[in-house]
């Protein structure tokens, strides 16, 4: 069995809290992950943009429709749990 498939049946079994967490840390993995081999190469020409969208590539369509449209607005909510404006 892959480390894939492990982390999939890991995931199957997991509280929610536990799966956003490892999201969270998934995807700062990918980013870190992104910056290392950026900096091997000679050129790195990659605009802000095309860095966004190759993070969020892998993410499924239905998990970006439910991220909040209002966390600029509201980001004392989202990271301190106040009530909203």
């Amino acid at each position: 069995m892959t480390i894939k498939e492990q982390l999939l049946r890991e995931l199957e079994t997991a509280p929610q809290p536990v799966i956003e967490e490892v999201f969270d840390f998934l995807l700062l993995a990918k980013i870190k992950h992104h910056r290392c081999s950026s900096y091997d190469q000679s050129e790195n020409t990659q605009s802000l943009g095309a860095f966004a969208e190759e993070l969020v590539a892998d993410i499924p369509e239905e998990v970006l429709n439910e991220l909040p449209t209002d966390s600029a607005e509201q980001h004392d909510h989202y990271i301190y749990g106040t009530p909203k404006r």
